[in-house]
């Protein structure tokens, strides 16, 4: 028996040694064809990367810049009204503050070298941290080097459209450099009927040296195309006089790569696009170049067969002779776990081994219909990667659209976002099992209306509040729209009538693929924010709605914003008068009621938002109700006034947050000292075990156990094991080295030290007095 499984294992190994020997010396034949393949996805991976960072580095910094400018509301100190309205110091000072936010805009990216603002109607440019005339700037700032004067005004004065102008020559600082200049027309900014221009000068040095350090050949060149196929930067190696190939690019092909011959001489060239941008990133390279490390793994792998052939015939053996003995071992421990006796002792290991398994296999049906009662929680689970864009494309392939239960990754979808407001009068606490009633309650009655009226859909559930449904299109989408507005207004009314829950709803565009999924929840969810300024709509529909969001602005300065979030949070009640005094005097400077009501709103639907994201005591009872504050600020004509009540309600949160820490800290002080005297006789328990058991930081959990107990957590543990210690000393037989691994500790010395420490005596010594007296 020894010799015939010997063999088999021999022969096994021997088979599969010759099989990859066969098909590794098939492969020599083939390698080319396998390292293109491998060569390919690295290209690809090097241009996806290149792309990556000049667009999210430079492409979407720059022109994030642009629109952000155009939707700047200080355009307005240029406008006639605003000369009359403002004297000359406010003007001044506004101007100032524009030139202060260009800069907090640009100074962190280190390819913009300058960004300014072209007024023509003033002939003024506006930049980081100057306001100068076009003579000055062409003269001491940035000095266009192939420009004269009258052509850099012509330049200035242009119509633009998101234009990038490569090889753009400036002297800056005694330097010449070599930039890009982006150029856009700012369609907001018209003023005496002249629309004002934004530039963005681009230091196009660090572009080719990021472009080198990631896609790198000795005779590469590299190009660099705009959305409009104009080339914006080429990058030559040995700076070859080759220009770029006519090409039919494709948006429905991310990668192209093909051979041609230009002057005589073969090339590789490939490219990918920018599914965002529509930028081409391209690439050529001479053959000769591309395949030279082929080559040289063609000629190692020769080595490497030969060598894998008379290492590996010396190796079969020897692990054949290995991998026998575990086969008894195994044997004789499955007979002792097998709870039957079925299987006769006599078998060799092969056969008893697949006899435990054919017992194994009969037992799939119900493995399956244990693993069947996960499948809803892994459906959601997808379904919620999927809408947080958490899934990559090449991730989703016919396994997971079959655990969806969709047909194609291609069709057209809406991602429709619910969320309830209040449910207070269906449900009477606040524990998940009362939250997962109102969201069963709502999908029933969502999926029935859905079901009936033909909507194929899934639901995806978020939180205790929250939950979105996404929706196939197969009509048009605009009816599709229309239907869904009509079934959720009558799920509304419906649940607010016969349970009293109040829910919000968003709808988003329409999107194609399910990877998309991420853009349509995104857009659900931007328009359902817009329930803090339309309180009296419950349907939002980004169709209808888009212009509000896109074009929302910056009601309040971030650094205010963030002041607020800190200063409740951290529950400093004095921070909130000094805040809004700053606030008050934002209001004042509002150039109109309007903008001061719509900073109030703002502010309301912070606060709102502080108020269901930190843990607090703010009753229903003291809760603002929406309506009546939105009534306050429109109808009120003192901003003032509403402001007053708005403060009262960030201090009162502050309080209560304040009290809720304290009690946090009280819970979780008698929760650790519940732990301890639970685990103190433990060698394991320490002041890091317990820091993480309860999910703290251990300078978090020292700090507020010295401040709670009046004793550090170390010097606690001692005491209650000292006092067990001489109660086991006192009314037990017990050995001293028997109490001391008893109340934790490993090694009887340490016990000794302790207890001395603490008592003064040796444990015996404490015995022997005691029992004496």
């Amino acid at each position: 028996m020894f010799k015939k499984i010997l063999w088999r294992f021999v022969f096994s190994y021997l088979v599969i040694f010759i099989i990859p020997l066969l098909i590794g010396i098939g492969s020599y034949f083939s390698i080319k064809n396998i390292m293109m393949s491998s060569l390919y996805r690295y290209n690809k991976t090097a241009l996806t990367q290149l792309e990556d960072k000049v667009e999210n580095e430079i492409v979407k910094s720059v022109e994030s810049l642009a629109d952000w400018i155009n939707l700047n509301p200080y355009y307005f100190i240029f406008l006639p009204e605003a000369k009359e309205a403002l004297d000359s110091s406010d003007r001044l000072l506004n101007i100032r503050n524009l030139c202060r936010e260009i800069y907090s805009q640009t100074y962190k990216n280190s390819y913009i070298i300058d960004a300014f603002i072209y007024i023509p109607s003033e002939n003024i440019i506006v930049g980081p941290s100057y306001t100068t005339t076009p003579y000055n700037y062409y003269t001491y700032i940035n000095r266009p080097l192939n420009m004269s004067f009258e052509k850099w005004l012509e330049f200035l004065s242009g119509e633009y459209k998101m234009k990038y102008i490569p090889s753009f020559k400036i002297k800056a600082d005694y330097k010449n450099l070599s930039t890009i200049v982006f150029a856009n027309t700012l369609s907001r900014w018209i003023i005496d009927g002249k629309n004002a221009n934004v530039f963005v000068i681009i230091d196009q040095s660090k572009i080719v040296s990021t472009m080198k350090e990631i896609v790198s050949y000795p005779k590469g060149i590299l190009w660099i195309l705009d959305r409009d196929n104009n080339q914006v930067l080429k990058v030559s190696a040995d700076k070859q006089d080759i220009s770029l190939p006519k090409l039919n690019f494709s948006i429905y092909n991310d990668f192209r790569i093909q051979e041609l011959t230009l002057n005589g001489e073969k090339w590789i060239i490939y490219y990918v696009i920018s599914p965002i941008y529509g930028w081409k990133y391209i690439s050529m390279v001479p053959v000769n170049s591309f395949f030279e490390e082929i080559r040289k793994i063609r000629n190692l792998s020769l080595i490497l067969l030969g060598f894998m052939s008379i290492i590996g015939s010396i190796l079969i053996f020897f692990f054949s002779m290995q991998n026998y003995r575990p086969l008894s071992e195994i044997k004789r421990l499955l007979q002792a776990g097998n709870e039957t006796k079925s299987f006769e002792l006599e078998k060799n290991e092969f056969d008893f081994i697949r006899d435990l398994v054919l017992q194994t296999l009969s037992k799939e049906e119900e493995l399956k219909k244990q693993i069947m009662r996960f499948s809803p929680i892994i459906k959601n689970n997808l379904l919620y990667q999927l809408l947080l864009g958490s899934i990559l494309p090449e991730n989703i392939g016919e396994l997971e659209l079959k655990t969806l239960e969709m047909q194609r990754q291609d069709a057209k979808f809406l991602v429709c976002l619910i969320e309830i407001d209040d449910c207070s009068g269906f449900i009477k606490g606040e524990s998940d099992s009362e939250y997962s009633l109102v969201t069963l309650v709502v999908t029933n009655v969502m999926d029935e209306l859905l079901e009936t009226n033909g909507f194929k859909h899934w639901d995806v559930l978020f939180s205790r509040t929250k939950l979105s449904v996404i929706i196939e299109v197969i009509d048009n989408v605009k009816d599709s729209i229309k239907k869904l507005t009509e079934i959720f207004g009558n799920m509304i009314e419906f649940l607010e009538k016969n349970f009293s829950i109040y829910m919000s709803v968003g709808i988003s565009g329409e999107v194609m693929g399910i990877i998309n999924l991420k853009f349509a929840y995104e857009q659900a969810e931007k328009v359902l924010s817009l329930k803090f300024v339309k309180p009296n709509m419950k349907i939002f529909k980004f169709s209808e709605l888009s212009q509000d969001i896109t074009s929302e602005k910056e009601f309040l300065p971030k650094d205010i914003e963030n002041k607020i979030v800190n200063i409740v949070k951290e529950g400093k009640v004095e921070g909130v008068y000094e805040v809004f005094e700053n606030i008050k005097n934002h209001i004042t400077a509002a150039n109109s009621p309007h903008m001061a009501k719509m900073i109030l709103i703002y502010l309301y639907g912070l606060y709102y938002q502080l108020l269901n994201s930190i843990p607090n005591k703010v009753g229903e009872k003291q809760k603002p109700e929406p309506e009546k504050v939105m009534r306050l600020i429109i109808e009120e004509k003192n901003p003032k006034k509403v402001l007053q009540s708005i403060q009262e309600d960030f201090k009162i949160l502050t309080e209560n947050v304040i009290v809720n820490k304290q009690k946090i800290g009280n819970d979780l002080i008698s929760n650790i000292l519940d732990f301890i005297h639970q685990q103190y006789s433990s060698s394991e328990i320490s002041l890091s075990t317990i820091a993480e058991k309860f999910n703290i930081t251990p300078q978090y959990l020292s700090a507020i156990f010295k401040e709670k107990a009046g004793q550090n957590i170390s010097d606690y543990i001692q005491s209650l094991r000292m006092n067990k210690a001489k109660e086991l000393l006192l009314t037990t037989d017990y050995s001293v080295s028997q109490i001391a691994k008893m109340i934790g500790y490993t090694e009887v010395s340490g016990f000794t030290k302790a207890f001395k420490k603490v008592e003064g005596i040796s444990p015996n010594k404490f015995r022997e007095l005691n029992k004496i007296q």
